[in-house]
């Protein structure tokens, strides 16, 4: 009766996989929301059925695959591994931050298997590609520009252009920030369908309780440190230490964030309002962003939360 069970389940969620598929190939107006509930079939059946199970199911949709095109084994491969470590993680019954912890790490090898297969078999090394045809359209604008009778002075020339490879030294970095959102929406997307469907309830637990652990901001200050000496640009030492850098200086400022809800929380404040300062935040930049940055980074290492308690 279970593998009957099993059997079915398998059988349509691999159904609707295929369709979501060939809507995310085929179906360019919708293929964003195609491709963030692609995962959600795979981790349902991981999370319903576990590791022996999950890895006969995944294998069976990369099978399928092979009907949508070539594509879509790519695509498969990409998604497959963060979907199937979030479903085994709440399988488990690991906290839902571990499973998101979890499935940004898989989807971040995913998409570096992307990249490799994709320069293996076509040859083409999509970074240098872009990179290269980034600073040739810049060249063109400026081109232009002195055909029109105007000017880029050398110096700010040369500060675009640095600016430019820096973006493109980032690129690990910006891989972590996606695979992280990505594996945000789809495991929300998971639990909300498991928990209609099921008895059982996972959730999310409030943003305010969202604590980094020290070890993020001694990472984040070494890191700091070690930019202050003249670090080759071209050496292998110079991409590690700023793309380490930079990601835990995003998680500080989600910390910062995270510390405006707890705040608002203990305060009894409208949840409008951190969520105002949030977007405030965003919309206005940097300067903000980095103040965010600094009350994360007070919150971790003075454990202000702590203090906000003991005072009420």
């Amino acid at each position: 009766m279970k593998n009957a069970r099993q059997l079915t389940e398998g059988a349509m969620l691999g159904a609707i996989y295929l369709v979501l598929l060939l809507v995310a190939i085929y179906v360019p107006f919708i293929k964003i929301f195609a491709l963030c509930a692609l995962p959600v079939p795979i981790i349902l059946y991981w999370l319903r059925h576990g590791i022996k199970s999950g890895f006969i199911f995944s294998a069976a949709i990369l099978l399928l695959s092979i009907i949508a095109s070539p594509a879509g084994i790519l695509t498969t491969l990409t998604i497959a591994i963060g979907a199937s470590m979030t479903g085994y993680a709440l399988h488990r019954k690991q906290s839902t931050y571990e499973a998101l912890l979890k499935g940004t790490a898989g989807y971040a090898l995913g998409v570096t298997i992307f990249w490799v297969l994709t320069q293996a078999i076509t040859g083409i090394n999509i970074i240098d590609t872009a990179q290269t045809t980034m600073q040739e359209t810049m060249q063109e604008v400026r081109t232009q520009m002195e055909n029109l009778g105007g000017s880029i002075p050398e110096e700010r020339w040369g500060q675009v252009t640095e600016m430019i490879d820096y973006i493109f030294v980032l690129v690990p970095t910006l891989i972590a920030i996606y695979s992280l959102l990505y594996a945000f929406v789809t495991q929300w997307l998971a639990q909300k369908i498991h928990n209609r469907q099921q008895k059982e309830k996972i959730l999310y637990p409030p943003f305010r309780r969202f604590n980094l652990p020290v070890i993020v901001l001694f990472i984040y200050f070494i890191g700091s440190f070690a930019r202050w000496f003249n670090i080759d640009p071209n050496g292998g030492l110079y991409p590690f230490v700023v793309n380490i850098t930079e990601f835990a200086g995003i998680l500080l400022i989600i910390q910062g964030f995270s510390f405006m809800f707890y705040f608002a929380y203990e305060r009894k404040l409208a949840k409008v309002f951190p969520i105002l300062a949030v977007i405030f935040c965003i919309l206005l930049g940097p300067l903000l962003l980095y103040l965010v940055r600094v009350l994360g980074i007070i919150d971790i290492g003075f454990r202000l939360r702590e203090r906000l308690s003991s005072k009420k």
